[in-house]
């Protein structure tokens, strides 16, 4: 498949590619320079469930840092021998 790039820089992706990927406007792709001059397009991996709420306390204005800051005060530090 042939395409060209415009002025901005931009390139169309053609639209059995973007079937096929998935690709949907706003979509984020992961570009390499492949071997020999090529390069490699790739739908960018999503950011993970748990990164979406990694800081969302400090964010809300929770006195925690953690989980763990959080369980310690409210329940206490673990006596000697007790599992953590």
């Amino acid at each position: 498949m042939i395409t060209t790039i415009s002025s901005k820089g931009q390139i169309t992706v053609p639209v059995s590619v973007r079937e096929a990927l998935g690709l949907v406007p706003g979509t984020r792709i992961d570009i390499e320079l492949g071997p020999e001059g090529a390069f490699v397009a790739r739908k960018a991996a999503g950011e993970s469930f748990f990164a979406k709420f990694q800081g969302i306390g400090k964010a809300a204005g929770l006195p925690f840092r953690d989980s763990r800051e959080a369980m310690e005060v409210l329940r206490g530090k673990p006596a000697k021998g007790d599992i953590d």
